[in-house]
């Protein structure tokens, strides 16, 4: 297999620059594992940060290094589902959709590399400070999640 060096290989520690987002009840342990065992890092959707979800999809992983993805307003609402994700020690932790701040700290405490999502300036601007060491940058192509923002890819009639 090729493999590809990125600054992002040599951060994570994977041997190809590809990561699994974190969505939802879409990327489980299974998926993420196998991201992860075709050189890049899986990270498995918390649920909404629930605990029964992250315990079971860390289990679907069995023992491949994955990560763990959060929406910041539902760990604002369940925060101890960090701790159960950082319990497994997850190379990497993402969240998305909110301020990155409160959870920088222990994430790269626990040894994780803290991945911000963002969807603006403004939000880059914050992870940065948070302490960021991955930004990950979403379009609004990105399922429309950014609103009216422009998208990273513009689409258009040729005629």
């Amino acid at each position: 297999m090729v493999m590809i060096e990125t600054a992002l290989t040599r951060l994570l520690g994977i041997t190809q620059p590809i990561l699994l987002a974190p969505m939802g009840s879409a990327a489980g342990g299974k998926l993420a594992a196998a991201v992860t065992n075709a050189g890049g890092l899986g990270l498995i959707g918390s649920g909404y940060a629930d605990v029964a979800t992250i315990k079971k999809e860390l289990a679907a992983a069995g023992n491949t290094r994955v990560g763990v993805g959060f929406i910041t307003w539902a760990l604002d609402e369940n925060p101890e589902a960090l701790d159960v994700a950082l319990a497994a020690q997850p190379p990497a932790v993402m969240i998305s959709f909110g301020e990155p701040r409160p959870y920088a700290r222990v994430i790269k405490d626990a040894g994780a590399k803290l991945i911000c999502q963002v969807q603006t300036l403004a939000e880059a601007i914050k992870a940065v400070a948070a302490g960021a060491d991955i930004i990950v940058a979403q379009g609004r192509d990105a399922g429309g999640h950014s609103g009216t923002t422009r998208g990273s890819m513009v689409w258009f009639r040729p005629w």
